[in-house]
């Protein structure tokens, strides 16, 4: 593993020493780390995809309250069957007792949850200088999305990430999680590239501030106390989150979690472009991780 990984290390490794000897850069990342402090959010806990919790799990006087607080017009948003047998769920309230744990509602959940989630990386891409990978040909490239949609041509080449294929998810169950579902919190996940510390910040901001999502967990890899031989030199921001529009509790899909990568261009391009990431699976197979 570390023969197949060591160039790729020292490389990130080179590119993090470039980046934090120049002042402007560790104030950038500083700055970054209050901004996480401030925000509150950290990757001591750990996320889980849950259910919504039903209505007849409620505590009575709860229970009650909520009945009495059930209008004509959201009763009548409730299946008939649902509400017959009593089986039926309230919206943005997760069950703390009940995690997912079939692998099928997970895809589901995430194939609709992806859709709505593209949709938010446009906004924050467009607001703070954010870049997507393009194939031109047989050439990868990054561009701005505010270049990108004024492009025709090259709206067409985007490339989106699609979702966590099947093999890995059912190699994470079996030798990470224990057959548990409920840990697979990066089967929709996408990311966004930036050519600047005050970019990702920016767009860090933008997320949490967004009454759209709800933000869970943050680690952030671009900190200069984390220790990099975790990721084997690699470094980002990784951001797991919830959609929260009415489209996604009109859709069910508002407590799954997501994941968005904020990774600084240079980062990229060694993981997208130098097939850093392909390695990375190579040496991941080859611990059983």
């Amino acid at each position: 593993t570390k023969r197949l990984l060591k160039v790729d290390q020292t490389t990130y490794n080179q590119l993090w020493e470039t980046l934090i000897s120049d002042q402007d850069n560790i104030a950038g990342i500083e700055h970054l780390e209050k901004v996480v402090r401030m925000i509150g959010l950290d990757d001591i806990e750990p996320c889980r995809q849950r259910n919504r919790v039903l209505v007849e799990r409620l505590p009575p006087p709860v229970r009650a309250k909520f009945m009495s607080q059930m209008t004509p017009e959201k009763m009548a948003k409730v299946h008939p069957i649902l509400r017959e047998i009593g089986k039926w769920s309230i919206p943005e309230r997760p069950d703390e007792k009940s995690q997912v744990a079939s692998t099928n509602q997970l895809y589901f959940q995430a194939a609709i949850a992806n859709l709505l989630l593209i949709e938010r990386l446009k906004a924050w891409a467009s607001r703070t200088s954010g870049m997507f990978m393009c194939m031109e040909g047989d050439s990868r490239q990054f561009h701005e999305w505010n270049e990108i949609k004024a492009d025709p041509q090259k709206l067409s080449t985007i490339q989106w990430p699609s979702m966590k294929g099947h093999d890995r998810v059912i190699e994470k169950l079996a030798r990470s999680y224990g057959n548990n579902p409920s840990k697979l919190v990066d089967v929709a996940r996408s990311s966004i590239v930036f050519r600047s510390m005050a970019h990702l910040t920016n767009c860090l901001g933008n997320m949490v501030t967004d009454e759209n999502v709800r933000v869970e967990r943050i680690k952030n890899r671009l900190n200069l106390t984390y220790d990099s031989e975790e990721t084997w030199g690699y470094r980002d921001v990784c951001v797991n989150l919830k959609m929260t529009s009415k489209e996604a509790q009109a859709l069910g899909v508002e407590l799954h979690v997501c994941e968005v990568q904020l990774i600084l261009h240079e980062f990229a391009q060694v993981k997208a472009i130098g097939r850093g990431h392909g390695r990375y699976v190579n040496a991941r197979n080859a611990t059983g991780n």
